[in-house]
């Protein structure tokens, strides 16, 4: 019987961490686009409207193959191959988080509101997240609803996501702080889903770990 002898061991777990590696950049790109997309969508547009229900069966979809790719680098690709009524259910509540999000800090409005917005999504992301990875270790979703290591990436996300609004919202108060590191020509809007989408790498690679301990 043929034997796998350490050399090959380590090429097949270095082409396994790759794979994983380039799954992880695939959903961080899909969830990025998705929030892109839906909030450019739904910009200033009322809450029970058209254009918020399409935004947000958007963002859904978008949230929806994110989780199915997270599935698949948390559990092998084998495991992915339809989304089951648990992903969906996780999708469609963070989408409802998002549109909270926004809707506060619109409220609120000004930095303040963003500000307000992203306290309250670092709350609200803990049982979000506790729930999700549940479903990714295929526990009861419910078994618990708060788990403290998913505190520090919901806090991560946040961040990321109030950086993101703020450029979007009140770009013109960092026009110098931007061209002081040399993206002054560039659109606040751009930088920060630029910078959403490394902090939200940052996040899904601790999600994914902290999945497989599980």
């Amino acid at each position: 019987m043929a034997t796998i002898d350490s050399g090959e061991r380590s090429s097949l777990a270095g082409l396994r961490v790759t794979g994983q590696t380039l799954l992880m950049l695939a959903f961080t790109l899909v969830e990025t686009l998705a929030l892109g997309l839906w909030l450019t969508l739904v910009e200033s547009a009322p809450v029970i409207s058209a254009t918020s229900a399409i935004g947000l069966g958007v963002l859904s979809l978008g949230l929806v193959l994110e989780h199915v790719l997270t599935d698949a680098t948390v559990n092998g690709v084998s495991a992915s191959v339809l989304p089951d009524g648990q992903v969906v259910g996780v999708s469609v509540s963070e989408a409802l988080l998002w549109v909270l999000w926004l809707g506060v800090a619109e409220r609120v409005g000004g930095v303040d509101g963003v500000l307000v917005a992203g306290g309250l999504l670092a709350v609200l992301l803990v049982p979000q997240h506790t729930v999700e990875d549940n479903v990714l270790r295929d526990v009861d979703p419910l078994q618990s609803v708060v788990d403290l290591g998913t505190v520090g990436f919901s806090v991560v996300e946040a961040a990321g996501a109030t950086v993101w609004l703020l450029l979007v919202f009140e770009g013109g108060q960092f026009a110098g702080p931007l061209a002081t590191v040399g993206l002054g020509g560039v659109d606040p809007a751009a930088v920060g889903l630029g910078a959403l989408a490394v902090v939200l790498f940052i996040e899904h690679d601790i999600g994914v770990a902290l999945a497989r301990k599980g």
